[in-house]
């Protein structure tokens, strides 16, 4: 007989032997045991499903409130662009600003230039510059009547800044900004317009810009004598007339006049007239350090059958 053989007889044995009650109730204990181990499956299963069910409704519920979110930005992001878009209409309306000799009721109208106009009675003419650079012309809040023309053929590598703001506690007011035609502006042109009517910034042709150039007509705070109480500091307007190079960092300031075909150093000061032409203009402040000079855009020969300084650029 072999052991399986002897096995089953055993069991079998056994079987007849015992109380059949007491092999039910063992039987009963077994898939009693086995219905709870597989309720306990079953319960784990249905748990990890709830968890997965919340975890989705919660994140339906978060791109819902994402969804919504973003509708209601995209929807205040254009009431607030409709509403720009009034108020820049009624303020170009209350100036006049002509671009290429067309008048212009906004700045999507001239994208290459940046206007942030504010203020009333401006006028502000503008030939469209060449070059990778943008003019910006800024009017403040509280400024009224003034006037700037930019003329023709002027190339702006990188910035130039026409501000009318306020200064010393007045806003500018009918004050003027004129630059000519065929001017190279190299760097970063930051040009301040007085705030006192009639005060001119005058800017010729042909002019040479190098960077970080500050011209600043108005004047930002009061000086004036003690004794007779008279004002010391007056606006009286800046005037570059034409061939003019002013190198890095020249500071132009109220007062300033400099004649045609002069240097300006770097990092020179001026705050008087020059009228002298032909000279290297340095220091601070400024003086006469060289006379019998002029200058050109290129170092090679060019200079000896130039028409201008600025003949060989690419106007």
């Amino acid at each position: 007989m072999t052991f399986q053989k002897a096995r089953r007889t055993l069991k079998t044995a056994l079987k007849m032997a015992l109380p059949y009650g007491l092999v039910r109730a063992v039987q009963t204990s077994r898939e009693r045991d086995q219905l709870i181990a597989e309720l306990d499956r079953l319960t784990g299963h249905m748990s990890d499903l709830e968890r997965s069910v919340v975890t989705l409704e919660a994140d339906r519920q978060e791109r819902n409130e994402t969804r919504r979110q973003q509708q209601v930005m995209a929807e205040v992001a254009a009431a607030e662009e409709a509403a720009r878009l009034v108020i820049e209409r009624e303020t170009f309306s209350r100036n006049e600003i002509v671009v290429d000799g067309k008048r212009i009721r906004s700045r999507a109208e001239a994208p290459l230039i940046d206007l942030q106009i504010d203020g009333y009675g401006h006028t502000i003419r503008i030939d469209h510059p060449t070059g990778p650079g943008t003019l910006h012309v800024i009017t403040q809040p509280g400024t009224s009547g003034c006037r700037l023309e930019f003329g023709a053929k002027n190339q702006i590598f990188t910035n130039v800044f026409v501000s009318f703001f306020q200064s010393g506690g007045n806003f500018a007011r009918q004050s003027a900004v004129q630059i000519g035609k065929d001017n190279l502006f190299n760097g970063n042109v930051h040009i301040l317009a007085g705030v006192c009517p009639s005060t001119l910034v005058e800017i010729g042709d042909q002019n040479l810009f190098a960077d970080n150039i500050q011209i600043r007509a108005a004047v930002e705070h009061l000086t004036y004598n003690v004794e007779t109480m008279a004002r010391e500091s007056v606006e009286h307007g800046i005037r570059i007339h034409n061939r003019v190079w002013l190198c890095n960092e020249a500071m132009i300031y109220n007062r300033s006049e400099i004649a045609s075909d002069n240097v300006v150093a770097a990092r020179t000061l001026t705050n008087r007239p020059f009228t002298e032409s032909n000279t290297v203009i340095a220091g601070v402040p400024a003086k006469v350090k060289k006379r019998g000079v002029m200058w050109h855009l290129n170092t090679t020969d060019d200079y000896l059958t130039a028409v201008g300084p600025l003949r060989s650029a690419d106007f």
